[in-house]
């Protein structure tokens, strides 16, 4: 009768959900203040900022069975992943300083994450992303499950970054973050098909390229600061 009182920390995820969405939230806000992003202090304050508010949410399923409701666990899941997030901020800081970012070339980033999203690599990572396999070690997990990610969605960040940062105001910017980390939950949910993957990828080669036919590749209001601009 005694074991039955006891309450097993596994039965209360909440206490795991509400720290990671104040984090989350956290996240969300530093991206609503953020403006100046040409600096590496500033692009690195945003880019973590996306990691967090963007990223956490799509691996809600692995944090939680790292967790098994421990807050401390779930922090050394979350610590790993968003490592390995923060290590990919180290090449997105020299691509977005490569050139001066037209709408052509933002419309070519999105092209490039278009294709990538037809190939069998990324439909592979993305499945083992949302993968909830565990050997009892969060941080591990947690840089595990980072080098997926980053592997199946490095392109599509490159690219929402980009546009976020060519956007004018704040909304428009948000709008589009908000967007890619919905779609980017969705493509990690068991449910999501290869198949619909692709269509994704179709999808964004279409709209991308009619950008470009429509409206061109001139220059585009941005706050990125590029030396090269």
């Amino acid at each position: 009768m005694a074991q039955a009182l006891v309450l097993s920390p596994r039965r209360f995820p909440a206490v795991v959900i509400v720290p990671a969405a104040v984090l989350v939230l956290a996240g969300w806000v530093v991206l609503a203040l953020a403006r100046d992003h040409a600096s590496a202090s500033t692009f690195t304050a945003m880019w973590l900022a996306m990691s967090v508010a963007m990223m956490i949410p799509t691996v809600a399923r692995p944090l939680l069975k790292a967790a098994e409701g421990s807050v401390g666990r779930a922090l050394g899941f979350v610590s790993g992943f968003v490592l390995i997030w923060a290590i990919a901020g180290i090449p997105s800081f020299v691509v977005m300083n490569a050139v001066a970012w037209t709408t052509g070339w933002i419309a070519a980033m999105w092209i490039a994450a278009g294709a990538y999203q037809l190939t069998p690599l990324m439909q592979r990572h993305v499945i083992t992303c949302r993968s909830i396999r565990f050997d009892d070690d969060p941080l591990r997990y947690g840089l595990r499950q980072g080098l997926r990610c980053v592997a199946s969605c490095w392109p599509v960040m490159m690219a929402v970054m980009l546009t976020a940062m060519a956007l004018p105001g704040t909304a428009l910017p948000l709008l589009a973050l908000v967007g890619v980390t919905v779609l980017l939950c969705w493509e990690k949910r068991p449910q999501t098909t290869t198949r619909s993957l692709a269509a994704v990828g179709m999808a964004m080669l279409l709209i991308a390229t009619g950008g470009v036919v429509l409206f061109g590749g001139g220059t585009v209001h941005h706050s990125m600061g590029s030396s090269k601009s």
